[in-house]
Order: structure tokens, then sequence, then C-alpha cells
């Protein structure tokens, strides 16, 4: 979308304006006067999960990538708290958010990161067109009686669950205003925000370990405030992938509710990408870097490195691939229930050996690359 095309959206530009205002004004004559119970923060906090999680989980992931199947508990519980969120329905965003990895960072990109941070984080909001989307790229989704119902009435309610909720159990403990304001107001303009932030920052600030193709990054303190979504750069070189952090370590509550909830059989086909994908994704990167390093060096040293670094690419991609075939057929294996045959314990036994051999050459290719680092250039 180019920058500007269509004229200001006044009601989204004063929603986005005023609620961060009235949130801290609200903050500003309430907190002085009565304080900050325990009850409002459990609230904020339940809000901001159950609300920020039906937009990363459930809008993201499950609507607008289908990285996973949910039973229709999950799916409703998504569909209500994502419209709390005050982000559009589900389909809107989803038609959004395909859209933005079909056409990432070009003038069809809805909130392309090219035309600057305000704009790809809120300004393409307040210059989205009035006329009513085609929905064209969500076809499938139309098919969900709940999605459409959704589309319907997102605003009721958000208004209904969102505000009237913590309104209710506000008053049912005499303090209405200040549960509204923590799990209500509070509350949108932090999930809002965090929301925004992945289309802004995440395509500005961080790592590209995954892939060069466009400007996303990865960045592990965007993923504390955004359940998990900062490792952006993954996600755009894997958007079936249901997780963001692969690593076990690395925040991604998002990814870890959707594993628990299958193993209560509420959520379903969870797509993982295979992790010689990923290592291969890896290594071309790695590659385009030691590309760079090599044409700033001399001739001489140039064509050594050059057949340094080959034969150490070269064996790194056959021992990935023999790995890979033999993980494959592993698994088959294992499927079938054949896991305590001979002929299973042979592939196990056989993948382990190529699992060790992958790792030498993943070891001997680093230290390619790191001593290609440290030789001297123009």
């Amino acid at each position: 979308m180019k920058k500007y095309e269509h004229p200001l959206h006044w009601p989204n530009v004063l929603f986005l304006t005023l609620s961060p205002l009235a949130a801290i004004a609200g903050a500003a004559y309430y907190i002085p006067r009565y304080g900050v119970r325990p009850s409002e923060i459990i609230g904020f906090v339940l809000m901001f999960f159950a609300t920020g999680l039906s937009i990363t989980g459930g809008y993201h992931r499950h609507f607008a990538h289908v990285a996973y199947k949910a039973n229709p508990i999950v799916r409703f519980f998504y569909l209500i708290f994502g419209a709390c969120a005050m982000q559009n329905s589900a389909l809107n965003w989803a038609s959004d958010h395909r859209q933005h990895h079909r056409y990432t960072d070009t003038e069809q990109d809805p909130y392309n990161a090219g035309q600057g941070f305000w704009y790809s984080h809120i300004g393409w909001i307040f210059y989205q067109s009035r006329q009513e989307k085609q929905l064209t790229n969500v076809g499938d989704l139309q098919l969900d009686p709940l999605v459409r119902w959704q589309h319907r009435y997102p605003v009721i309610i958000a208004l209904v669950v969102g505000f009237g909720g913590p309104a209710l159990i506000g008053g049912m403990m005499g303090r209405m205003f200040g549960m509204i304001l923590w799990a209500g107001l509070i509350r949108v303009v932090c999930v809002h925000h965090a929301t925004f932030f992945i289309n802004s920052l995440a395509h500005m600030w961080g790592r590209q370990p995954y892939s060069r193709k466009d400007t996303s990054k990865d960045s592990w303190w965007l993923a504390l405030i955004t359940n998990g979504e900062g490792y952006h750069n993954f996600h755009h070189m894997f958007p079936s992938d249901y997780r963001n952090g692969i690593q076990w370590f690395q925040w991604d509550p998002t990814k870890w509710l959707i594993r628990g909830l299958s193993f209560a059989g509420m959520t379903h086909k969870l797509h993982r990408v295979p992790p010689q994908l990923i290592l291969r994704a890896r290594m071309e990167v790695e590659a385009l870097d030691a590309e760079k390093r090599l044409q700033s060096m001399s001739l001489e040293l140039e064509s050594s490195w050059r057949t340094k670094m080959a034969a150490a690419k070269e064996r790194f991609e056959h021992d990935l691939a023999a790995w890979a075939t033999t993980r494959a057929r592993y698994w088959e294996l294992k499927k079938a229930a054949w896991a305590n045959s001979e002929g299973a314990k042979h592939w196990k036994e056989k993948l382990a050996a190529y699992e060790a051999r992958l790792d030498e050459a993943r070891l001997q290719w680093r230290a390619a690359l790191q001593n290609l680092q440290k030789s001297p250039v123009l």
C-alpha cells in the first residue's frame, strides 16, 4: 500500500489516539486517590494474556497461518478474547496479515516497514480504506460459522466481554472503575502496542539468522513483551510453523499454550518445519556473510578460502541430507509401531551415527567461518 493512499480514517485515529490518553488520564486521577489493589493487577494480567494469546495463538498462528488445528471451544475462546483486544475481526486481521506475508516490504504490504517506524507501527491503521475489504484471501476462514459470526459483532463482543466483564467483577468488589481502568483500558493499550511492535520494530531491530529475503528480524526482548512473537525472522522464513521460538530456552508462551492444549486433545496437527530445513536456512545465511568477507580479500586469499569454504559447505550439505533421509525412515518405522523391532533399532543406531557426523560437519563449517573472519582483508 502506498503511504497515505487513503484519507484519514477518523474513527481509527480517534480511538488509537484517545485510548492511551484516557488510560494515562484515568490512572493519574484514580491511583493517587484510591490506590491499586492486587485484584486489579490480577485482572490486568489475566486479561492481558487472554486477549494477547488470542491474537498470537488465535488470530495469528491459527487463523492467519493455519499452523495447527483447534477444536471449537478453543476457536470460540480465541474469537471472543481476540475481539476484546480490539484489533478488528479475525477475518480482517488474517486477511491483512496474509497480504503482509505475501508482499512483505512492498507497496502492497499493508504495514510496509519500508515506510518507516510510525507508519508500520500505527500509521497504516490511520489511513485504512473505508471501503469494505473483499477478503478474497481468507475464503477458508469464511467457511467457519463462528468466524463469520465474530466478524459481524467484534465491537459489541469487545464492549460486553472486554469491558462489561471487568466492570461487573469490579462492581462486586466495590472497585468498578479501577477494574475497568486496569483490566479494560490499560490492558487494551498494552496489547495494541505489543502487537504493533511486531509490525514495526521486529522489522527494524534484531538479527537475521534464517533469511535475508526481507526486513524481518529476531529479537529476544521483543519476544518477552509479545508472547513469543519477537522471533520474527524465523517466522517469516517458516510461517507455517506453530512455533516462533524454536529453542527450549526462547520465551514463547504462545507455543507452550498450543503444545499444552494438544495434550488435552484441544489442538492437533501442530506443524513443525523439518529441522534439516532450519539448519539449511541458517547455513545459507552464514554463506551470505562468508561471501561478503571473501569479496573483501585479495585475489590470492579469496581463491584459497573459497576452496576451503566450498569443501566445508559440501560436507555439511552431504551429511545433512544423509541425516534427514535416515531420520525420516526411522520415524516412519516408529509411527508404524515397530519401535521395538530389529529394523527400528538398526535405523535408530544409524540415525545416531549420522547425527554425530552432522555435528562434526556443522562444527567444521562454523570453524571455517570463524577463521575466515580472522583472515586479513584489503
